[in-house]
């Protein structure tokens, strides 16, 4: 795993072709026409499993850049302590705005998730973009999570959004019982 000052972090991305907004962070994936917008699901007991979905449905890649762009939003929601904590177990000191760029490879899948699974709960907005580019996925402070594909594997979104779909129409079956 690497962190990316912001200035590597667009170089990573162009060198990638992703696309940047005149702000010089990754153009929103909604713009792609095979696209969901979906809720991030509201039970602390499902965040680990929507973390480790959401991973694995921007398989296959060798590495995916998680880039945090916003923060501070939700100032009471965020645990700093436990990111930088986490971010400590990886050798790097530095702060969030010093370096917002987190890169794994793909066997460190299970870093991914916790990175993200954090960035969630502090409320921030999180670009996923994986290398190959099949999928990417943008996740906003206002819980939701944009998900799309490009042209060649258009099936991806469904194979995304199926289990969300599921899962809140049982979280809606239990609040209403």
């Amino acid at each position: 795993m690497r962190f990316f000052t912001p200035a590597e972090t667009k170089t990573w991305c162009e060198n990638g072709e992703v696309r940047l907004t005149d702000r010089g962070t990754p153009e929103r994936p909604s713009t792609q026409r095979h696209h969901v917008r979906l809720d991030i699901p509201q039970s602390f007991t499902r965040l680990t499993w929507f973390c480790q979905h959401l991973e694995r449905s921007l398989q296959p890649r060798d590495t995916c850049l998680l880039w945090v762009t916003d923060w501070g939003v939700w100032g009471s929601s965020e645990n700093l302590h436990l990111y930088y904590r986490l971010r400590q177990s990886h050798g790097d000191q530095r702060l969030l705005h010093e370096a917002p760029g987190h890169l794994f490879l793909s066997y460190e899948a299970p870093d991914l998730v916790s990175f993200l699974q954090v960035g969630i709960i502090c409320g921030w907005d999180i670009h996923l973009v994986p290398t190959v580019g099949y999928a990417r996925a943008f996740l906003l402070h206002d819980e939701y999570v944009e998900f799309a594909s490009d042209d060649s594997n258009p099936d991806l979104v469904k194979e995304f959004a199926a289990p969300l779909a599921k899962g809140a129409a049982a979280d809606r079956g239990a609040t209403s019982a």
